[in-house]
């Protein structure tokens, strides 16, 4: 029995390390696809003012390791469905090209769904919160016009900043994933209920 459990402990360390590093490769593609939209509309490099488009609760030291990874797997949720959006937009529009551009936009895509996946069987039963995009582009939004290149920034420097955000705390949790408490603190559900659809 004793081994049994023990076996369970390092399999789960062991797969909060394949995540984490899963987390870290993401991050930089994503870093690379950025710099590569940047140059292929030539944008500046300097970051979109307007803030992050996800909004989640604060990842304040209170929190455990758990209620992070939770928070922060609400967020990458949302990171996607944007990118789907972006990815909808550059197909009708580059619908005949198969570059790496493409390819690389796709790539982060399926990475960032098979973190998805890690992430969720990381997450504390009882434990859910929800993440809020705080500005969606105008459907009316014209191809290829300035403030849809300008949405398009803001979405990959979420990814950037949440992916890396994930990464970081990913880094820190293989010892305290067994530990994580089974329901969230009052504090923390409150929190939670501000920002919730």
């Amino acid at each position: 029995m004793a081994g049994r459990g023990t076996n369970g402990r390092h399999g789960s360390r062991g797969h909060a390390g394949r995540t984490a590093a899963l987390a870290r490769l993401l991050h930089k593609e994503c870093i690379q696809l950025l710099e590569l939209y940047r140059n292929s509309e030539s944008l500046p490099s300097s970051p979109v003012d307007g803030g992050y488009l996800v909004s989640i609760p604060p990842l304040v030291p209170q929190l455990s390791d758990a209620e992070k990874i939770s928070i922060l797997h609400a967020a990458l949720k949302e990171c996607l469905r944007l990118l789907e959006d972006v990815i909808t937009r550059e197909d009708a529009e580059f619908s005949d090209e198969d570059s790496e551009y493409k390819r690389k936009w796709k790539t982060v895509r399926d990475r960032l769904g098979h973190l998805l996946a890690s992430t969720e069987q990381l997450l504390v039963e009882g434990q859910k919160f929800e993440a809020k995009v705080k500005e969606e582009l105008d459907g009316q939004a014209v191809s290829g016009s300035f403030r849809l290149k300008m949405w398009i920034v803001r979405v990959l420097q979420d990814l950037v900043h949440w992916t890396g955000q994930t990464s970081d705390t990913l880094r820190s949790l293989p010892a305290e994933v067994e530990k994580a408490p089974k329901t969230m603190s009052r504090r923390t559900r409150r929190g939670a209920e501000k920002i919730r659809k």
